[in-house]
């Protein structure tokens, strides 16, 4: 069987096209691919953000709720929040798992986190490809200014000095990145899947492949080529051309219509992902692949652009703009779908588990996920008592059901309650007037954390941790 494991990061499920309710964003290649597909419309990462998703993705194993990986090695990343660590080196990964069934293992990314030094996200891939240059990548040293090209993409807000100097900075380092780049075949989403077609290529007469492909687009900046981003923008907007939204929680700095103009550039980020897609799925059809391949596409997170009065990915805003994500499986041989499930909730972590099911392999005793698989044909259904998800982001968490929404703090000194019925849009924060609702969920999110919720982040010294690179061995399903 060929396997293609599919992820773009910060894909909103409500930019996703038709397939997840969007009149507006264009996404043909996603659309179409869906009708032959299992679209589940309750799906969630396990936590944030994009390393400790991809932890789980790669395990099956639960990144939540931090406390067990607190590993801090040697590296010049600054990057630094609960789970951004490399997977433990107890830990399978899924190219491990695959090689020992046997199958010739592909992992191609421009994800730059995954390969930041003691990441170690490649271990046991058969072939690994970085696609460099993504945001701020240590790619490319040039100390030619950007300055023209800088001042069109800045607020034009004069009193934010630190806001502009920090745009101006990553803007700085990503067009350094990107200096060589001329035409649309030299975009990120390109370069990622044309290398997963040469793959593909390369083991057309290989029974069994998995290929890992993962598209750090339509995360910012968002620079689509012109032709996308003119699906979106008001032809008449002559103001600065926002690209890298500024983290906030109140939009300070940026104007409605520099807003507006973010919003059509990330829209035509994602049009340009389905359609690079869409290319690949065309590929596989051409070379007479597609129908009997499993093809699983999902994302990591969304993206707050202005909801709530959000910019960003912040752990205190953890509303379905940033939370709800795409999950999209084709099973061999396709459907007459798009079959949609709409009773259970799903994870991240269940990818693994479900490669396991169609593969009709044991579950390994390890992975915290489930096997979806069964839905291929099995009903709808609520399965393993996924009536809610827990999503934790540093020392918040998210407990979310069909009735209430409840974005906590880990020591419950700040909570939002929300009555999904009543207010569909989480505008209306009842936690004051309901302490009862808020302790029964919060004895949930204890529940799932295994009681060890993290109520503080500190960076802990290697030594403190020596033990753990001796104390567990890991044996094939154990």
């Amino acid at each position: 069987m060929k396997i293609f494991l599919v992820i773009f990061d910060t894909l909103r499920k409500d930019h996703t096209g038709q397939t997840y309710g969007n009149e507006w964003i264009k996404t043909p290649n996603i659309d179409k691919f869906a009708k032959d597909s299992i679209v589940f419309d309750k799906a969630y990462p396990e936590s944030l953000p994009t390393i400790p998703v991809r932890r789980a993705i790669h395990t099956g194993i639960r990144s939540f709720p931090f406390n067990h990986d607190m590993i801090f090695l040697r590296t010049d990343d600054y990057e630094s929040s609960p789970g951004w660590f490399p997977i433990p080196p107890y830990q399978r990964h899924i190219g491990e798992y695959m090689k020992y069934f046997r199958y010739t293992t592909s992992l191609i990314t421009s994800t730059y986190h995954q390969f930041k030094p003691n990441m170690n996200f490649h271990l046991g891939f058969d072939q690994f490809h970085w696609i460099r240059g993504q945001e701020i990548d240590k790619y490319r040293i040039n100390l030619r200014k950007y300055k023209s090209e800088i001042n069109q993409h800045m607020i034009s807000s004069k009193k934010h000095r630190a806001i502009k100097k920090y745009q101006r900075i990553i803007l700085e380092l990503y067009f350094r990145n990107i200096q060589d780049r001329i035409k649309e075949s030299d975009y990120f989403p390109a370069l990622t899947f044309n290398k997963a077609i040469e793959f593909i290529k390369d083991t057309k007469n290989s029974e069994n492949t998995f290929s890992f492909i993962d598209e750090f687009d339509p995360h910012e900046p968002w620079d689509p080529p012109q032709k996308y981003l003119d699906l979106y923008v008001d032809k008449s907007y002559s103001g600065a051309k926002i690209i890298n939204p500024i983290y906030s929680e109140n939009l300070r700095g940026i104007t409605e219509n520099e807003l507006k103009f973010l919003k059509a550039s990330y829209a035509g980020e994602v049009s340009m992902c389905d359609h690079w897609f869409g290319q690949f799925i065309n590929e596989l059809k051409a070379m007479e692949l597609y129908e009997e391949s499993l093809i699983i596409l999902l994302s990591d997170h969304g993206h707050c652009i202005g909801e709530h009065n959000i910019l960003g990915k912040i752990p205190r805003c953890m509303y379905p703009e940033l939370v709800d994500i795409p999950y999209i499986i084709k099973p061999p041989g396709g459907m007459n779908g798009p079959k949609r499930i709409k009773k259970s909730y799903v994870y991240t972590h269940d990818v693994l588990p479900t490669l396991f099911g169609f593969l009709k392999k044991e579950k390994a005793d390890v992975f915290d996920g489930i096997d979806l698989s069964i839905f291929v044909d099995g009903e709808d259904q609520l399965i393993n008592n996924r009536n809610y998800i827990t999503c934790g982001y540093s020392t918040y968490t998210l407990y979310k059901d069909d009735q209430y929404a409840l974005i906590t703090s880990n020591d419950e000194s700040e909570q939002k309650l929300f009555n999904l019925r009543k207010d569909p849009e989480w505008s209306n924060n009842i936690a004051e007037s309901n302490a009862d609702i808020c302790k029964d969920l919060f004895k949930k999110i204890v529940a799932d954390a295994r009681g060890d919720l993290l109520l503080e982040y500190k960076i802990l010294k290697l030594e403190e941790l020596k033990d753990l690179y001796h104390q567990k061995v890991f044996k094939m399903g154990k």
